[in-house]
């Protein structure tokens, strides 16, 4: 018997190699064991990745295919069609489940409708004339997109805002040279009334040409109560005028025309021309508050304020001659269902 390994202690190191060998046993399955969850990790990895970009091609695909986009409703279809409203376009339905009190709004007019079936929630004066002001600049933004390119650039002809009848502007100087998507912005999301006189003044013709043309627009609608004097809204010449019903069939263009629905969802935007700039934010209070994702404001001393609210669930609130149009819209788009 070897000195290392006496009598006395054999019982102790077959104990001990037992243990030993059960030891390895255990470790050799610890190894295998974390071999198979670094493999069962791997082909995790490599499947989430696989469907993260299976996720990102369909995404792409869904983006840019014709079927999932929303058309531009001026820029496709031809002029002629545009001006001509057929007998199958939305009009305010004369059947409504609410009885109307003409002094739950305190505005002279209002239209609470669905852009998409006519359904009305809440009218009042639909019918009656009044001053639009500023609202009258969304149809001067269907006539530029019907007669100009959006990149395309104007000189300014004269110094708009020096003029005493002319209030609210970016005040660009005789001689600037701005495109035609910076007036627009300009004039939809701050309301400025020079960039609005610039834009029309552009045309072959000058301002009395194009009022000329949004008169025509309209009267190609079937708007029999509107009319218009100057591009802005402004009282000149008499001032803008049209109903809540009229501007009910204005607004359903609104909602089809992909870039006046982007413009008038913006709280700011960064303007820029030849040789300057400027951060310019919307005029709608309540963007972004109780649904409201879009609109347009106007104000003079004769049309009162008035507001053209779109919402998230594709309703317009119209309000003419209000006193206060931003309570006047909560108080249709929170008490009304």
């Amino acid at each position: 018997m070897s000195e290392n390994c006496p009598d006395k202690n054999l019982e102790d190191f077959r104990y001990d190699a037992k243990l030993f060998k059960q030891a390895y046993r255990a470790g050799l399955k610890a190894k295998e064991f974390e071999k198979e969850n670094k493999r069962k990790r791997t082909l995790k990895i490599l499947i989430l990745s696989f469907s993260g970009v299976l996720v990102i091609l369909l995404t792409i695909f869904l983006i840019n295919n014709p079927i999932f986009q929303k058309e531009n409703f001026l820029k496709i279809i031809p002029q002629e069609e545009v001006l001509n409203y057929s007998d199958d376009d939305i009009e305010p339905s004369p059947i409504s489940k609410t009885d109307f009190d003409s002094q739950f709004v305190d505005a002279n007019a209002v239209l609470y409708a669905n852009l998409n079936t006519g359904e009305i929630l809440y009218e009042k004066n639909v019918d009656e004339r009044l001053y639009i002001a500023s609202l009258s600049k969304l149809v001067s933004a269907l006539v530029a997109l019907q007669n100009f390119e959006l990149s395309e650039i104007v000189t300014v002809q004269e110094d708009w805002y020096m003029r005493e009848d002319i209030e609210w502007t970016l005040e660009l100087d005789k001689g600037d040279k701005v495109s035609i998507e910076t007036l627009l912005q300009a004039m939809l999301i701050s309301s400025y009334n020079d960039a609005a006189y610039i834009l029309a003044n552009h045309m072959d013709g000058g301002v009395d040409a194009f009022v000329d043309q949004m008169n025509s627009y309209v009267n190609g609608l079937g708007l029999s109560n509107t009319v218009f004097n100057n591009p802005s809204g402004l009282d000149n010449d008499g001032g803008n005028m049209s109903s809540a019903k009229d501007l009910y069939k204005i607004a359903t263009i609104v909602y089809k025309n992909d870039f006046i629905m982007d413009t008038i969802t913006r709280s700011y935007a960064d303007l820029s021309w030849d040789i300057g700039e400027d951060r310019i934010y919307t005029t709608n209070a309540i963007l972004g508050q109780y649904g409201n994702i879009a609109g347009k404001t106007g104000y003079t001393e004769s049309s009162g304020q008035c507001f053209l609210g779109i919402t998230d669930d594709g309703y317009v609130t119209i309000i003419l001659g209000s006193t206060d149009r931003f309570a006047d819209t909560q108080k249709l788009l929170l008490e009304i269902e």
